[in-house]
C-alpha cells in the first residue's frame, strides 16, 4: 500500500493533470515511446484497490496533490470519479498567475497537515552535498581536491522506485554519466561549499591543490577552483540548455509517461478561439569538465526540491523532454558564469534562512528553474529568452548583484502579465518547430510565431484574472456611487 500511495502522488503531481494537452490523436501512436497519462489512469482505474486508495488520498492529504491548489484538486476528483479519463488530457490550463495561486493555497494546506502517515523520501545526492556544505562552512576548513573520487557508479535502477501496478517512478541511469558520477558528486560538493564563503574575504572553506594539480594556492571561490583546473590543462565548457520539464518521471510497463506541466500563455492562437498552451520548460546551465585529473558533468538550477545548487549529472532524460543548447560559454565567459552561479547559491541560502516559512523550499516565490538561469543569461547576453519567470523581487532586496538581476527580469507572475512570444519560443527545447513530437502543439506555435513575426498577433482576450479585476472594479464603482448617492440624499433631507 505504501508503493500505491506514492504512485497516486506521482500521478497527481504530473503536470499533464494540471491543464490542457493536445488531443489523443497526437499521442497514441504505435511508434511513440511514451504514453499519455489519461491512458495510464484509464487502465489503472480498472483495479478497485487502486481506485479506493486514490479517492482516499485525494480527499485527505494535501501532499497527494503536489503543488495543486484545492480548486484543482476538486476538479481533478470530479474528473476521476466521473471516469472522464479523456478529460485528463484536456484539463483547463493554468496561467502563470493561476499557478502561483495554486502553489500558495497548496502551501497553506500543507502547513496545516501532518506528515506522520507519509514515509520520508530518500535524500538526493545533491541535497546531501548541500547539507554537508552548510555544516562544513560553519568553521574554517582546508582540504584537498579529493578527485579522482572513490566510489562505484550507480546501478542502472538506482533512482527507480517500483510503485506497483506496473508503475515505476524516477530516472534511468545514463551509463556514460555514471562512470563520471563520483567525480561529479565531489566537484559539486566543492563548488557549493565554496559558494557559501562570505564575499570580501573571511572565507571559512578553502581547497588546497597538490603539486601537479595547480600552483599550490589556496582556493576560496568556485571561479578560483575552476580557473586553477583550466590552467592545469582541463577543458571547461558551460552550456545553457533547455528541455521540457518532467514533474512526473513516471514509467508504465517499461514505457515513459508523458507528464508535461502545460501552461496557458494567454497568447491567442490566430484563427482559433483558444489560447496558446505550452509545456513548461526546464532550463539549466551544464558544466562539462574534461582533463588529466577531473572529468565531471554538473548542472546548475533552482529545483522543486528548493535548492539552488550545482548538481552531479547521472540520469538519462525521457525522450519527450527533447533538449537544446541555447548558448555555449568557454574561457573567460565560462568562468564568469561559474562565478555568478556561486553568488546565486549564496544569495538563495541567505534568503531561505531569512524566510523558512516559504512552502516548497521557496519554489515559485523565489522562482522556478528558469529564474536563476535567466539571471545568468541576462548578465551574459543582456537579455533573457526564458519563460516563465515567477520570482518575487521583494525577497531579493538585500542580495546585491543577485537582487539587481532579479529586479531586472521580465516577470510573468504579475497579474496583468502576458507571455512574451519571443521568450516562449526561446524556451523551447528544439531549434526547429518541425522536430516537436506533438502535431497540435507544433501547429499552434507556428501560427503564433508567424503572426508575431508579421506584427499580426491579436491582442490577448480578457482572461480570467483580467475579468475578475474588471468585475471587482465595477463592483467598487457601484458601491462608491451608492455611497455618494446616500450622502447626497442625507444632505438634502437635512436641508429640509
Amino acid at each position: 500500500m505504501m508503493g500505491l500511495g506514492r504512485a497516486v502522488s506521482a500521478l497527481i503531481l504530473s503536470g499533464a493533470l494540471l491543464c490542457s494537452a493536445p488531443s489523443r490523436a497526437d499521442q497514441r501512436t504505435d511508434q511513440a515511446p511514451w504514453l499519455p497519462v489519461s491512458q495510464v489512469m484509464a487502465e489503472l482505474a480498472r483495479n478497485p484497490e487502486f481506485v479506493e486508495a486514490l479517492y482516499r488520498r485525494l480527499g485527505r492529504n494535501p501532499k497527494a496533490g503536489g503543488i495543486l491548489g484545492p480548486d484543482e484538486i476538486k476538479r481533478l476528483r470530479e474528473m476521476i470519479l466521473g471516469k472522464d479519463f479523456e478529460g485528463l488530457d484536456r484539463f483547463p490550463g493554468l496561467t502563470v498567475q493561476g499557478m502561483g495561486r495554486s502553489v500558495r493555497l497548496a502551501g497553506a494546506m500543507l502547513s496545516r497537515s501532518s506528515d506522520d502517515d507519509l514515509p520520508p523520501d530518500p535524500a538526493t545526492a545533491e541535497q546531501t552535498a548541500e547539507q554537508t556544505a552548510k555544516e562544513m562552512a560553519k568553521e574554517m576548513v582546508e582540504e584537498g581536491l579529493g578527485i579522482p573520487a572513490v566510489g562505484p557508479p550507480p546501478a542502472p535502477d538506482a533512482y527507480l522506485r517500483p510503485l506497483g501496478f506496473g508503475l515505476e517512478a524516477g530516472d534511468r541511469v545514463d551509463p556514460a554519466l555514471a562512470e563520471r558520477y563520483a567525480d561529479g558528486l565531489r566537484l559539486a560538493e566543492l563548488l557549493n561549499r565554496l559558494s557559501l564563503n562570505a564575499p570580501g574575504g573571511g572565507e571559512r572553506y578553502r581547497v588546497v591543490l597538490v603539486e601537479g594539480q595547480t600552483d599550490g594556492r589556496r582556493l576560496d571561490t568556485p571561479r578560483a577552483l575552476m580557473e586553477a583546473l583550466a590552467r592545469n590543462g582541463h577543458d571547461v565548457e558551460v552550456r545553457d540548455s533547455r528541455y521540457f520539464a518532467n514533474f512526473g518521471d513516471l514509467i508504465y510497463h517499461g514505457r515513459d509517461v508523458l507528464t508535461p506541466f502545460w501552461i496557458d500563455t494567454r497568447l491567442p492562437v490566430p484563427g482559433t478561439d483558444r489560447n496558446l498552451l505550452v509545456p513548461v520548460s526546464h532550463s539549466q546551465h551544464e558544466l562539462i569538465v574534461r582533463g588529466p585529473v577531473v572529468n565531471a558533468d554538473l548542472s546548475f538550477y533552482f529545483g522543486i526540491d528548493g535548492q539552488a545548487v550545482f548538481r552531479p549529472s547521472v540520469t538519462r532524460d525521457q525522450a519527450w523532454v527533447m533538449g537544446r543548447v541555447a548558448h555555449r560559454y568557454r574561457g573567460e565567459e565560462a568562468m564568469e558564469v561559474i562565478r555568478l552561479a556561486g553568488v546565486i547559491v549564496r544569495a538563495y541560502d541567505v534568503i531561505k534562512r531569512r524566510h523558512p516559512e516559504l512552502p516548497f523550499g521557496g519554489y515559485y516565490a523565489l522562482g522556478v528553474c528558469n529564474d536563476v538561469n535567466a539571471m545568468i543569461e541576462l548578465r551574459m547576453r543582456g537579455e533573457t529568452t526564458l519563460f516563465p519567470l515567477t520570482l518575487d523581487p521583494q525577497f531579493f532586496t538585500d542580495t546585491g548583484e543577485v537582487g539587481r538581476l532579479a529586479a531586472s527580469l521580465p516577470l510573468d507572475s504579475r497579474w496583468r502579465s502576458v507571455a512574451d512570444p519571443r521568450r516562449v519560443l526561446g524556451s523551447l527545447p528544439v531549434d526547429d518547430l518541425a522536430a516537436l513530437p506533438l502535431p497540435s502543439l507544433r501547429e499552434d506555435l507556428e501560427k503564433v510565431r508567424a503572426a508575431w513575426e508579421g506584427g499580426r498577433l491579436p491582442r490577448p482576450g480578457v482572461g480570467g484574472i483580467t475579468l475578475l479585476i474588471a468585475l471587482l472594479g465595477a463592483v467598487m464603482a457601484a458601491l462608491l456611487a451608492a455611497g455618494l448617492w446616500s450622502v447626497r440624499l442625507w444632505l438634502v433631507r437635512r436641508r429640509r
